[in-house]
């Protein structure tokens, strides 16, 4: 319990989630927003179907954050999947940041808003009116931030398997991005990743070490529901591209159809 009247205390944000209209929770995170689509295609086992599944609905929320507390045993599971995700070397280059202090979120908000501010000032007419409807961020609605950071020296100073690509750490915290994405889903839980922001200010904010990087601004948190498609799509921003568009055989621009294995470059 922290005795800071600024940072809530865990207790009281990581309690038992309410399920909007009573019930409980699909452990599977809820209805198919897809509409029951087999993603899978039909022929995949019961366990690989629910991955590719989770796979398919998975969102950037931004809207539909309820504040809900999330239960602690759910986020330990959330972040214990994370922290099982690859690396390069065993390297485990990753640190997980828990936000609940308001203040803390309202500073990185603000920041927020002047950078959306700053994005915008460099579109033309008709992509500003198109961006002025999209939300970019559930900071402040979200149960809890997650800041997820990089620390290059971790595993040091030979990391195997990263001499010759210098990313591959990088990398390797995105993969546990990923993985904590998945498994909040499937604990019916939203994530939102916020990109609109510097890194320096998040450094200062949080007290980050100058080596290390923030990657990435999780928002968390129990949803109302999960879009079937997502935002910038629903906003006419920009467009899913088929699988057969970035298939290639062997090599680049010999083109292999998604589905029946055929060129076509």
């Amino acid at each position: 319990m922290s005795n800071n009247p600024d940072v809530l205390s865990t207790p009281d944000v990581l309690s038992t989630p309410e399920v909007p209209g009573g019930g409980t929770r699909d452990p599977a995170g809820g209805a198919d927003p897809a509409g029951g689509a087999d993603p899978a295609g039909g022929g995949a086992p019961p366990g690989a179907r629910v991955l590719y599944d989770l796979v398919q609905r998975r969102r950037d929320v931004r809207g539909e954050f309820t504040g809900a507390p999330i239960a602690p045993d759910v986020l330990d599971r959330v972040l214990a999947a994370a922290h099982a995700a690859p690396s390069v070397g065993l390297s485990q280059p990753w640190d997980f940041v828990v936000v609940t202090g308001r203040r803390a979120r309202e500073e990185f908000a603000a920041h927020v808003r002047h950078e959306r501010a700053v994005f915008d000032a460099t579109l033309d007419a008709s992509r500003s009116r198109r961006f002025a409807g999209i939300r970019i961020e559930g900071v402040l609605t979200s149960s809890v931030s997650l800041v997820v950071t990089y620390d290059a020296a971790r595993g040091g100073p030979a990391v195997l398997g990263r001499h010759a690509i210098a990313d591959a750490g990088l990398y390797s915290v995105c993969l546990a991005v990923e993985n904590l994405w998945l498994a909040a889903t499937a604990e019916g839980l939203g994530v939102g990743w916020v990109s609109f922001y510097r890194e320096p200010f998040v450094r200062e904010l949080l007290g980050i070490p100058a080596r290390v990087r923030p990657v990435a601004w999780l928002c968390l948190g129990p949803v109302t529901h999960l879009e079937d498609r997502p935002d910038l799509e629903r906003h006419g921003w920009a467009a899913r591209r088929p699988l057969a568009e970035v298939l290639h055989a062997e090599h680049w621009g010999a083109r292999i159809g998604a589905h029946d294995g055929a060129t076509t470059g």
